[in-house]
């Protein structure tokens, strides 16, 4: 699902904040392994809410006991990582990463 469409389609989902209570492999296909998580958050009717969210491969950084951001449906029955939230984005992560990568070297050089 492209940025935008993915945008587009929880437009009216709420944010909320979870937390990681299990794991487990949901799939593999050519190698590739898929997770998913059992979440536990406060649902829109206030209540602990757990469900299972399907791993997102434009998200890094999620696992069991971690607090993760997530987007939940109008009625509280689904809910997918916030991919766009800089704490879980692969492409933010990697690049953090890179930048600290980069300090660090130029530290131990002493520029």
């Amino acid at each position: 699902m492209s940025p935008m469409f993915f945008r587009l389609f929880h437009r009216n989902w709420a944010k909320a904040t979870g937390r990681v209570i299990d794991s487990r492999i949901h799939s593999v296909r050519n190698s590739n392994v898929r997770w998913a998580y059992i979440v536990q958050f406060a649902g829109p009717d206030g209540q602990k809410t757990k469900l299972e969210v399907l791993e997102d491969v434009h998200t890094l950084g999620v696992a069991v006991d971690a607090t993760v951001p997530l987007l939940v449906s109008p009625d509280g029955k689904k809910a997918v990582f916030d991919r766009s939230d800089p704490q879980i984005n692969a492409a933010e992560i990697i690049r953090n990463r890179k930048r600290a990568d980069e300090e660090r070297f130029r530290e131990q050089l002493g520029n």
